[in-house]
Parts: C-alpha cells; structure tokens; sequence
C-alpha cells in the first residue's frame, strides 16, 4: 500500500467520501518560506524568476524551482502569462492565479473547529507583523490606520457586519489589482512599491456586554421598594409617635 494512504477495507482509499476542507493547494504552496514569498510577489503583479532571484536574495535555481512547484504540484497556483527573449535565453513570467493566499470562499468552508486553528494560525502571523513594524519604527505614516471598535450586536447586527467585512475585503483586493497594474506600468519609475498589511476581523469577543435591561429592571425595583419602605416607615412612624403621645396624655 502507498505511503500516506490507507484503505477502508472496501478497497477505496481512506477519507476519499469526505469532503475537502482546506484547498491542498495552499499547505504545499506555504510549507516553504521561500515560495510563501514567491506566491506573495505573484499575487502583486507579474513576476519572472530572474527578477524574483534579485529581489529575494536567492539563487536563480531554487526560485525556478519554487516557481515550478507553485506552477505543477500545487496546482496551478501561479500559472505563465508570458515569455520574453532574453540574450540567448527565454524569460517566464508569471503571476498568481489565487489572489489571496486564504481565499474568502476557502475560509467559510472551514468547520468551526478548524476555522479556529486556522485563525489562530493567521493571529500569530498578524500580531508578528505588527510587532515587526512597531520595532522597524513604523506606523508613523499619515495612511497608516488602526481602530478597535468593541460593539454589542444582535443576530442580525453580527450577520450585517459580516457583509460589510467582506464588502471591504473585496475592495482591498481590487486595489491591490489595481495597483499591480499601475506598478507594472510605472516600470520602476512610479515611487517605491511597499509591503503593506490589511488586516479585518470581526469576531465574537470572551467579555459579555451588560445585560442593560436586567439593570434597569434592577434600579427600578430598588428605587421601589426604597420609596415603598421610605412611605411605610413614614406612615408606621408617625402613628406610633401619635399614639405614644396618646397614650403618654392619658398617664399624665
């Protein structure tokens, strides 16, 4: 039996009736740091190895090599756009056929479980590259923008701010296509191109908002049984006080 696979005793391959629940796509593609940084350059614009090799740092064999992984055994994760003449030799250009390395529809397949290991995973990755930014003394920029807004919702509210989530997901996106082109365009001469991270969650906090209602049903029952007893004692007082000067008049 091959390596990494079992059968069901019905001679069908184990797990093969379940459905997939993470594109395979993307363990492979990010199992190495090297395509990780590949498929993110791809995702920005048109890339070719040899440009890859320089801007990387790395040696021209092992980002072919990594591109040829990203392009065969990971399905097409980067696919060709086009060749080009290049002293005697042909250059490849590719660019990313995924636009975002988790893509939203691959997100809400996740079951809850996984989808919170997943997410974790994704955190850690978040927070490392705030505390990357925060040490290289960034977040300075006037365009930089981070906001924490805590929020009480109903079911509804909870479903509205998901579509609102997404609605900005899919802008972030869009601009990113777009400023891809405009890099490509500009060839070097349109400014610096940055990394740049977008983050957006939304996700039901630990704390549990007060129950306002509770309250006010609380306040209005002590404020009634303060005026209650406060009209009682009153009442039960001065009756007593009567009758002990009553009753004090007859002795004398």
């Amino acid at each position: 039996m091959p390596k990494g696979k079992s059968s069901n005793g019905n001679g069908a391959e184990s797990g093969s009736h379940l459905p997939i629940l993470v594109d395979p796509r993307l363990g492979k593609a990010l199992a190495h740091v090297l395509r990780q940084h590949i498929l993110l350059a791809a995702v920005a614009g048109e890339v070719s190895p040899n440009e890859l090799s320089k801007a990387l740092d790395e040696g021209l064999s092992q980002v072919s090599y990594h591109v040829k992984v990203l392009r065969y055994d990971c399905d097409g994760m980067i696919e060709l756009t086009r060749t080009e003449p290049r002293r005697g030799a042909v250059e490849h250009y590719y660019r990313a056929s995924t636009k975002t390395l988790f893509p939203a529809k691959a997100w809400r397949r996740l079951k809850g479980g996984l989808r919170a290991a997943v997410g974790a995973g994704q955190a850690s990755d978040l927070f490392n590259d705030l505390a990357e930014a925060l040490k290289a003394g960034k977040l300075q920029r006037t365009h930089d923008y981070i906001a924490r807004t805590p929020l009480v919702l109903d079911a509804e509210g909870a479903r509205n701010l998901k579509a609102i989530a997404e609605r900005a997901t899919k802008e972030v996106e869009d601009e990113q296509r777009a400023a891809a082109k405009r890099i490509e365009r500009a060839n070097g001469d349109g400014g610096k191109a940055v990394g740049y991270t977008f983050a957006l969650l939304a996700f039901e906090a630990a704390w549990e908002p007060a129950d306002l209602h509770a309250l006010a049903a609380q306040v209005e029952g002590a404020t009634s049984a303060s005026t209650n007893g406060a009209n009682g004692a009153g009442r039960n007082g001065g009756g007593r006080k009567r009758g002990r000067r009553k009753a004090g008049a007859k002795e004398r």
